[in-house]
């Protein structure tokens, strides 16, 4: 699966799309997690999972008003290394300051509605020709 390098607004608004897959690695470390991010069907809220085994997403939390919190529905820890990742990474894309050796790469597919990405303006920026056009709207 082709992956691509995500600058900060664009990893932003990759996460808030609507049905994202995404790496974040620290280069210093290699360390890396695997985030999902899905946008309720109705609601103006975003369920966050964490990758925990091969194709195994599991539910830390969700965005809400800007805001990542955890939930005491998840099986993971508010302290787990994943969740404050999570936290850390949404917060520095916030506010435009994430680290240099903190690395976003989106897996492939549409941040909007999941599908497979074979245009190379669509691979870049993450988002399918049609999906590009309704969030710019």
């Amino acid at each position: 699966m082709k992956s691509n390098k995500l600058n900060q607004e664009s990893a932003l608004k990759y996460i808030h799309g609507g049905n994202s897959l995404f790496t974040v690695i620290n280069t210093l470390t290699t360390k890396r997690f695997t985030f999902k991010v899905k946008k309720h069907k109705t609601e103006d809220v975003h369920f966050v999972s964490v990758l925990t085994n091969p194709d195994v997403y599991e539910y830390i939390g969700f965005l809400k008003y800007s805001n990542f919190l955890h939930s005491n529905k998840s099986s993971i820890s508010k302290d787990s290394q994943s969740v404050k990742v999570f936290s850390y990474i949404y917060q520095k894309l916030k506010q435009n300051t994430l680290p240099e050796f903190v690395e976003f790469w989106h897996e492939g597919v549409c941040g909007k509605c999941g599908r497979k990405l074979t245009v190379p303006d669509s691979i870049e920026s993450g988002f399918g020709p049609e999906c590009i056009k309704r969030l710019k709207k």
